[in-house]
């Protein structure tokens, strides 16, 4: 009888187009400045092969979405922290925005 090799099959990344355009149309949630938003990824979740959740995005202008992912000026530590942070405060911005919204 001969072995069959059976892969592990790779997780499903969440992916939502209408999420990514619903964050691009909120201010920086860094430094405020509209009309050049982003959904930037947080680094946190993906590794080799694996793309982070578009549930992990935030609204950062061009500007600070480069200074995070270049992470010259953050240490590790207090890049995720950030990265963290913008998240919470995308997610806060767009339920206050009422863009998303609890369903029964």
């Amino acid at each position: 009888m001969t072995a069959r090799l059976i892969g592990i099959p790779k997780p499903q990344t969440f992916r939502s187009e209408k999420l990514r355009r619903a964050v691009a149309t909120l201010p920086c949630q860094a430094c405020g400045r509209s009309g050049s938003t982003q959904a930037a990824h947080a680094n946190m979740g993906k590794g080799m092969g694996i793309k982070a959740s578009d549930a992990l995005v935030a609204a950062l202008c061009t500007k600070c979405h480069s200074e995070l992912d270049q992470g010259g000026k953050m240490s590790k530590v207090a890049r995720r922290e950030f990265e963290a942070e913008m998240v919470l405060k995308t997610y806060v911005a767009l339920i206050e925005a009422g863009v998303i919204g609890v369903l029964k």
